[in-house]
């Protein structure tokens, strides 16, 4: 009884301290953020070894190891350590494919850095930079090759869709939205949206202490390491712009990259885009079949061709000696056999 009480005495005793050294480890680190000695800061976190192989830890380091970009100094030194401490903990990582992102995320932190600095030549080196870097580390560690895939991917991404918005941003501080043309409602809504961009992205721009509380409110007030363009760009502002007022105003600016979508489409090329599969199904099957098929109207004569073409797979296909049923949730299609037409259309509702 006096061995177990002496050993969980011991066991106490033992976790207060490990306790204790983590909150003093955390706030030996976070001095020398607020001291703004980000070198050293570096230097005590890889000192400290890696993250855990839980995943989970490494994501929370870079949380914060991402703000770095705002180092007004951010050199190489300091950029080699963040990917060495990244690299260190990804080799012996449980589950590698979680921080797929994170890691990713450390090899922009350069490139990031003269994106908020407004330096695009600087940023594209940086890039080029970061994906040598990472083709090496899987050479050398003999990784699989479909994570550095994905994490190549991540940068990529990152590089092309924050080139886009930090232009964006440098294009609309001097923007006059009366040359859009609006009404009186669409031009003001247009300047409170980019005044809420200008003001979000001026926010004061800071390394951030490290922290593992899950809800920390630390940091709130500095601006993110990634600037995300409001929704309104994408589903109003650019949406509803013709192509000649965006490429007279707005020439530099690649939408397919600021929205990070390879199926972005204005309101101006979705009604063009729609003239041009009209008419090529006119051109395909008639006037007649030809619009029915771009309305999605069934009608009595169109052949199978024209169904697969232009509607979604039937519920059900049954099949008798001279006809075949196609069924929907509320219509039912008999097509003959031999001539592959529709013959008859029956309402389900």
């Amino acid at each position: 009884m006096r061995t177990r009480k002496l050993f969980v005495g011991l066991l106490i005793a033992f976790s207060l301290t490990a306790t204790a050294q983590s909150k003093i480890n955390e706030n030996k680190y976070n001095k020398f953020i607020k001291g703004e000695k980000y070198t050293e800061a570096l230097t005590y976190l890889q000192e400290k070894g890696v993250a855990n192989p839980d995943s989970y830890w490494f994501n929370k380091d870079v949380d914060q190891l991402l703000t770095f970009c705002f180092d007004p100094n951010f050199n190489d030194n300091e950029y080699n350590m963040i990917v060495s401490y990244a690299n260190n903990s990804f080799k012996n990582m449980d589950y590698k494919d979680r921080s797929y992102y994170e890691m990713g995320g450390c090899y922009f932190v350069k490139t990031n850095h003269y994106l908020w600095k407004g330096d695009y030549e600087k940023a594209a080196q940086a890039y080029k930079e970061s994906l040598e870097k990472l083709e090496k580390f899987k050479k050398e560690n003999d990784l699989n090759p479909e994570g550095t895939k994905a994490i190549k991917s991540v940068i990529e991404r990152l590089y092309l869709s924050e080139t886009e918005a930090h232009k964006l941003v440098k294009t609309l501080r001097n923007f006059d939205v009366n040359n859009l043309n609006l009404s009186e409602e669409q031009a003001y809504a247009a300047r409170q949206q980019i005044k809420g961009l200008l003001s979000s992205y001026d926010k004061p721009r800071k390394v951030y202490f490290i922290t593992y509380q899950n809800y920390s409110t630390m940091n709130d007030g500095f601006a993110k390491e990634y600037f995300a363009i409001p929704d309104y760009f994408q589903n109003n502002f650019f949406y509803n712009m013709p192509k000649t007022v965006k490429d007279k105003y707005f020439p530099t600016i690649n939408l397919l990259y600021l929205f990070n979508s390879d199926k972005y489409k204005t309101k101006e090329e979705e009604t063009q885009q729609s003239e041009q599969r009209k008419a090529a199904l006119i051109k395909k099957y008639g006037k007649n079949f030809g619009e029915a098929v771009f309305e999605k109207k069934i009608i009595i004569g169109m052949t199978k061709a024209m169904l697969e073409e232009g509607f979604n797979k039937p519920r059900s296909v049954d099949v008798s000696e001279y006809s075949e049923y196609w069924t929907w949730s509320d219509l039912m299609v008999t097509i003959d056999k031999k001539t592959q037409k529709v013959t008859n259309i029956t309402n389900l509702r």
